[in-house]
C-alpha cells in the first residue's frame, strides 16, 4: 500500500512540476502582431507594443492565437 501511495505522489509531483515548468512568452494583443516573445523587456518587438501584454504557454501563442516565434527572439 505504501509504494502504490508514493508512487501516485512521485506522479502527481512530476504532473505539477512539468506545469509549473511550462515554457511561458510574451504576446501583444493587436491587430497587427504575429509573434511570440521569449521576454517582456529586451525585445524591441515586444516593447514596440502599445496595447495589452500577456503572458501565455508557447502553446497556446502558437494554437489559440496563431503566432508564430519573434525572429528577434528567437534566432
Amino acid at each position: 500500500m505504501m509504494k502504490i501511495l508514493l508512487t501516485i505522489a512521485l506522479v502527481l509531483g512530476l504532473g505539477l512540476y512539468r506545469q509549473q515548468k511550462s515554457d511561458y512568452v510574451y504576446i501583444c494583443i493587436s491587430e497587427t502582431a504575429v509573434a511570440y516573445h521569449k521576454t517582456r523587456d529586451t525585445c524591441k518587438g515586444i516593447k514596440a507594443c502599445n496595447h495589452q501584454i500577456l503572458k501565455v504557454t508557447k502553446e497556446q501563442a502558437m494554437k489559440k492565437y496563431k503566432y508564430r516565434a519573434c525572429k528577434l527572439c528567437y534566432r
